[in-house]
């Protein structure tokens, strides 16, 4: 039976506020020549973001504060086996206090 925070394939659309599930990371976090330095330091497990292309195999989302850096417009998310996604699928309110957290430097969760 599938966790009904996880997303699949047919909760997919654009616009959909989710989390991201992986571990903390740093990777892709760079941004184009002359472009700011993106407002947050990290993707954290956890961290708000809304899809912006939800093309099955190579879902985007815009990470909250990582807006202008790769990680949210160059890297794509794939469906296991079972067509679900590393994200999982939040309220727009759980998103907006998320948000403010990291763009305050802090993680998203407690």
């Amino acid at each position: 039976m599938s966790d009904p925070g996880v997303l699949d394939i047919g909760r997919l659309s654009r616009g959909l506020f989710v989390e991201y599930l992986g571990e903390t990371t740093t990777d892709d976090l760079v941004v184009g020549v002359g472009d700011p330095p993106p407002v947050c330091d990290r993707l954290w497990h956890g961290h708000p973001g809304v899809i912006e292309d939800p093309t099955m195999q190579h879902v985007q989302v815009t990470w909250a504060g990582l807006e202008d850096a790769a990680v949210s417009f160059g890297v794509g998310h794939s469906c296991d086996d079972q067509g679900r996604y590393g994200l999982g699928v939040i309220s727009a309110a759980e998103y907006e206090r998320r948000r403010r957290r990291v763009l305050a430097g802090r993680p998203p969760q407690d």
